[in-house]
């Protein structure tokens, strides 16, 4: 395909119609060669979109859906430079994670995924998250990267997915609240909101016994500080805003006034 952008912009404005002897597969593997770019329209307007709205309407056929899903989680586009936390790899990285995340969308539709893949997803995901060290958000004339929010975006379905069990719930459970107690970063972009969301769908599976939750909330309000600044105050305001969101989403759930309890306790504490 000579001109991507020109040819996306084109669905777009056809309401994402498939234009008629397009070889889909084709241009869909080609839209993932450019999954990292640093051109935000292409990136995220032209090829997220696109795929989004594919998925939505179940234009992708579940071959290649599940061909595309092994691509997005090898080393080459989930983990391209991982460990970079100031270079545009971020973008292949955060961007794969959200086709990921369209991916276990499709599968909640579609019920197509076997028990060898729901082991493959959760280990490549658990693993990135826990690996991914760039954590801006929105970057200044590249648009968004937003990692840490896109792979919670992939954890949450995970979490919501009645396949994952208690031992795959736990977990993710300790990732977040690993990720949540950063020094070095200070999440200004709802990344919070996004994690919170992670917990809740774990909450929703009351797989859970509460004690477990109520620990959980415990260890971030008890997180062990550095005796510096300004990452001791990096820390306290990203575990306050998780908690604090995590709370608030809680107040819908019936049945988790313990849980509530127990963070207004522990935010009072920070």
């Amino acid at each position: 395909m000579n001109n991507i952008n020109s040819f996306l912009r084109d669905v777009r404005d056809n309401n994402y119609k498939v234009p008629e002897g397009t070889d889909i597969s084709q241009v869909v593997h080609e839209m993932i060669q450019h999954i990292g770019s640093i051109d935000d329209e292409l990136r995220d307007k032209l090829i997220y979109g696109t795929l989004h709205r594919w998925i939505m309407n179940q234009e992708l056929s579940i071959e290649l859906v599940r061909q595309v899903l092994y691509v997005t989680l090898d080393d080459d586009h989930l983990f391209y430079g991982i460990g970079d936390n100031d270079q545009d790899t971020v973008f292949t990285r955060s961007f794969s994670a959200l086709f990921i995340a369209l991916a276990l969308h499709y599968n909640d539709i579609l019920n197509y995924l076997t028990e060898n893949e729901y082991e493959y997803i959760y280990s490549r995901v658990t693993l990135y998250f826990e690996l991914e060290k760039d954590f801006r958000g929105y970057i200044l004339d590249k648009g968004w990267a937003h990692s840490i929010a896109h792979a919670a975006d992939v954890l949450g379905f995970i979490s919501a997915s009645s396949y994952y069990s208690q031992k795959h719930l736990l977990v993710i459970l300790e990732l977040i609240g690993e990720k949540a107690c950063v020094s070095n970063y200070y999440f200004i972009n709802d990344e919070d909101e996004r994690m919170a969301e992670v917990v809740i769908q774990i909450v929703k599976r009351n797989i859970l016994k509460k004690d477990i939750l109520i620990n959980w909330v415990q260890q971030i309000g008890s997180i062990e500080r550095l005796e510096s600044y300004p990452e001791d105050d990096i820390i306290r305001g990203n575990t306050k805003n998780l908690l604090r969101s995590v709370y608030f989403k809680l107040l819908n759930i019936s049945g988790s006034e313990v849980i509530t309890k127990e963070i207004l306790k522990t935010l009072n504490q920070l």
